[in-house]
């Protein structure tokens, strides 16, 4: 299944591990996401024995901490950060690293299946996770072994990963929806490609991104740059034609390739 076909059976992307493991299909030789279901169904098994009765609510997230943190080994990955490996879920888990948000993807669906209202919070720089309760949301930081966040701790987060050019603001600690966690992923591989200069792999995460956020300017914009690059000059006017429609202004950097176009 392509991420194309799964976004049509499934627009909201309520399954978020066939989503995850899609979104970056082009880079696994087997992009087949029922494996890693059947590990987190797995996990949420074995957990669910676990849980305490009577019920208590911070207990069970402690021991899906140590779970997870602890019997599984799952772990921040800070010495080969950039790897293209720690996007690919798959891996993750035979790895045992991942990014914050592929680590944050894992924990969310354990807790889900364990029937925690688990959520997921993109901060600039940092995906965290958070749980809904009666008496408002926690928040948790899959990457640091799921080590519980308050406000100051999550503002001291964005500063330090993006060196102070992100000023944090509470309004970042809303959640998103799984489609928004699924753009992010993808986003971080298009950032990498780009650098690189690697423009057959930018374009598939870039296609993924207009995919993944219809309607949107932005992701169009991208995929007109690197159509552009590609020497592909009537499929990025197309591609940029549409993105203005769409109401994104003509930066600096798209300027003379559009110039160029029209007098051609």
């Amino acid at each position: 299944m392509s991420l194309h076909d799964h976004l049509a059976a499934d627009p909201e992307c309520a399954d978020l591990l066939t989503g995850a493991v899609l979104a970056v299909g082009p880079l696994l030789d087997d992009p087949d996401p029922g494996p890693v279901r059947e590990r987190v169904e797995g996990w949420a098994w074995e957990l669910a024995g676990r849980m305490p009765l009577p019920w208590n609510f911070h207990t069970a997230l402690d021991r899906l901490n140590h779970y997870l943190f602890e019997e599984q080994g799952l772990q921040g990955d800070r010495e080969s950060y950039d790897d293209p490996a720690n996007v690919l879920l798959p891996r993750v888990l035979e790895r045992r690293r991942g990014l914050p948000i592929t680590l944050s993807i894992l924990w969310l669906e354990t807790a889900r299946r364990l029937g925690f209202q688990a959520l997921g919070v993109s901060l600039p720089g940092h995906f965290i996770t958070a749980v809904r309760t009666d008496l408002g949301i926690l928040y948790f930081d899959p990457f640091n072994g799921g080590r519980a966040l308050g406000e100051e701790a999550a503002a001291r987060l964005v500063e330090q990963a993006t060196g102070g050019r992100a000023v944090f603001h509470p309004a970042m600690l809303e959640p998103v929806s799984n489609r928004a966690i699924l753009a992010r992923l993808v986003r971080n591989l298009h950032v990498r490609f780009w650098r690189q200069r690697l423009w057959d792999e930018a374009l598939w995460t870039s296609t993924h991104l207009v995919l993944l956020c219809p309607g949107e300017s932005l992701p169009l914009r991208d995929r007109a740059l690197v159509h552009f690059k590609r020497g592909e000059m009537d499929s990025g006017l197309r591609d940029l034609s549409e993105a203005m429609r769409l109401g994104q202004e003509v930066d600096a950097e798209l300027k003379p390739w559009l110039d160029k176009l029209r007098k051609d």
